[in-house]
């Protein structure tokens, strides 16, 4: 059986390897719910956040919420805190830094 494991979401039942302490529920929740509303503002032609080619699939919106997580850390956690909080816990750090 070829079962290769994908980074990122994968297919819809695919997810990456969470940590000891995080519950894929939690993750599935708040990834799902971002992504519907992400789509939903693309679709409206409504200012996103993220890149529109994050509403393409899942697994690029994980991808995209991930570089953001580290190059624009305040936006995503405004836009999608749920999912700041569990890329938090997924990369073990919080790059948000307070405004000198």
């Amino acid at each position: 059986s070829d079962h290769s494991r994908k980074e990122g979401l994968g297919d819809a039942d695919g997810l990456p390897p969470l940590h000891a302490g995080m519950h894929s529920e939690d993750w599935r929740l708040a990834f799902e719910t971002a992504y519907e509303d992400f789509c939903a503002r693309v679709d409206a032609n409504t200012p996103v956040a993220l890149d529109p080619y994050a509403a393409e699939h899942p697994a690029e919106f994980f991808a995209v919420c991930s570089e953001a997580f580290f190059t624009t850390p305040d936006m995503l956690f405004c836009a999608y805190p749920a999912v700041y909080q569990q890329l938090a816990a997924f990369y073990r750090q919080d790059p948000r830094k307070p405004l000198s």
